[in-house]
């Protein structure tokens, strides 16, 4: 590891109290750290780092060390992966589910430099919205695809095909399509099922559904899903990746999901199972 990428949440007290013990431990010989631009006029009282834009940073980088939560991770996740540049979490957030080290565990980050650890590699979905024959909307997430309602009281209408043949119909709050990693965040939530990393499914999980008979589905990851959603009474329906910016979807909109080409890398250096963590955490 020449090059290291620390990526902070600095809106949560547990970054900031453990960010100059990260950069300590981590500060080497021919070494060098990065910090994000905007943290140049916060007065850390750090010595021997750099900062960049995050962009120029996850190009130059090895290795991005995130402090924060399972948010922190996911809104690093999409830069990382076109990269190719895996991420070490350390949860200073409540559940930290990808996350691999708790404050307290900082002695293992020796390891990154005897290569003592392991690259776990996470499936990503790819949506595309198509207006009329044209892509308005695309995106990559290592979670989930959520598409809900934006008014709390009116309905949903999903219709579900994979491969072009229809799978199912229902009214609801709106529909998740999950990976394996998102299995374990609002899908579970919605009542969906836990995937194993390894497996590389895709679930869609009804949120809410008006239906007794509306239940999830498990996908094989070569699988092209493709949803509508309209809203009752005209109401806006959105659709989210990961959590990020809603993008307004027509009743005419076809929402096109299929395995990404990215994929997030996760740093492990403890050698804990996916059913460790589970139990762990949840």
């Amino acid at each position: 590891m020449k090059t290291i990428f620390i990526y902070p949440n600095m809106r949560k007290e547990g970054a900031r109290a453990v960010l100059p013990e990260v950069c300590r431990r981590l500060t080497r010989e021919g070494v060098r750290l990065l910090l994000p631009m905007q943290l140049r006029a916060v007065s850390l009282g750090l010595a021997g780092v750099d900062y960049t834009e995050t962009d120029a940073a996850v190009q130059f980088a090895e290795l991005a060390v995130v402090l924060g939560g399972d948010g922190t991770m996911l809104r690093l996740a999409r830069a990382a992966a076109r990269q190719n540049l895996p991420m070490l979490g350390i949860n200073v957030g409540h559940v930290g589910f990808m996350t691999e080290l708790e404050p307290d565990e900082l002695d293992e980050m020796e390891k990154l430099f005897s290569g003592a650890y392991t690259l776990d590699s996470r499936m990503m979905l790819h949506v595309a919205v198509m207006r009329q024959g044209r892509v308005v909307y695309e995106n990559d997430a290592l979670n989930d695809i959520v598409i809900a309602k934006g008014t709390a009281f009116r309905v949903v209408r999903v219709r579900i095909e994979a491969d072009s043949e229809e799978v199912t119909r229902f009214n609801g709050d709106g529909v998740i399509v999950a990976t394996p990693t998102g299995s374990t965040a609002y899908g579970l939530s919605a009542g969906g099922p836990v995937i194993e990393p390894s497996a590389e499914n895709m679930a869609v999980i009804p949120i809410c559904a008006h239906a007794l008979t509306a239940k999830s589905f498990v996908f094989a990851p070569e699988r092209r899903i493709a949803l509508t959603a309209a809203c009752e009474g005209g109401s806006e329906v959105f659709i989210s990746a990961d959590g990020g910016q809603g993008f307004a979807v027509r009743p005419d909109d076809r929402v096109m999901i299929t395995r990404s080409a990215l994929h997030t890398r996760l740093v492990r250096l403890k050698g804990d199972s996916f059913y460790r963590i589970l139990q762990q955490k949840l």
